[in-house]
């Protein structure tokens, strides 16, 4: 089961694209709680901005599940360090060579 709407994947390609020069970070709140978003910026007229949140971080008591998780017979689970975390996440998301 996937939770992906169109306008996830819209979103997602906006923020990789070069294309859009107008995306960028705001703190906000989360439920109250102080959180940062990745936000599109756009004129609204009559010097007024629109601000379209994209993205939400994960703050620390939000609890983030995933549909399957646990389900590995390994074990794994990934990095315990989140520096091991970026190295990983880092290498796999490197360009391919040409």
């Amino acid at each position: 089961m996937s939770y992906i709407t169109p306008g996830h994947v819209r979103a997602f390609q906006m923020v990789k694209s070069p294309l859009y020069d107008n995306i960028t970070l705001a703190s906000c709140l989360v439920n109250g709680e102080p959180g940062v978003a990745i936000v599109m910026v756009d004129d609204a007229g009559e010097g007024k901005v629109a601000v379209m949140p994209l993205f939400v971080a994960i703050t620390p008591k939000m609890k983030l599940a995933f549909p399957g998780e646990g389900d590995s017979e390994s074990g794994g689970g990934g990095p315990k360090d989140p520096r091991e975390g970026f190295q990983a996440n880092k290498t796999a998301t490197k360009p391919a060579p040409r």
